[in-house]
């Protein structure tokens, strides 16, 4: 019998991310634009996984980017009754992890602790 983190893990590798390259491009130019991008720009968003892997992908796009060298942040957040969500923001243009914290619940219609 197999053990139930192997079980978990062959689960969670099984799992397919697809990623567009017009999701990125659109990313890239919400966080150009106004610094951040969450689940109300992207549903897929609301899987913690899907939004960690499109943090990698933003972040690999914009360094290809000559003349760009913005500080991306990927961060998830707990909001009353229990919800966590994702933001994936410049760190630099957003300044610190409670302004993301704002930005994210604003954005999704949340109250932050």
């Amino acid at each position: 019998m197999m053990p139930v983190e192997t079980k978990t893990k062959i689960h969670e590798d099984s799992k397919k991310l697809v990623y567009q390259d017009s999701d990125v491009k659109k990313a890239m130019d919400l966080i150009r634009d106004r610094g951040y991008v969450t689940r109300a720009d992207f549903n897929q968003m609301d899987d913690a996984d899907w939004a960690a892997g499109f943090d990698q992908k933003i972040e690999v796009a914009f360094l290809k980017v000559e003349g760009e060298d913005p500080y991306i942040y990927f961060e998830q957040f707990d909001f009353k009754g229990g919800d966590i969500d994702s933001i994936i923001f410049d760190m630099d243009q957003v300044g610190t992890r409670d302004h993301a914290l704002d930005l994210l619940a604003e954005a999704i219609h949340q109250q932050a602790y």
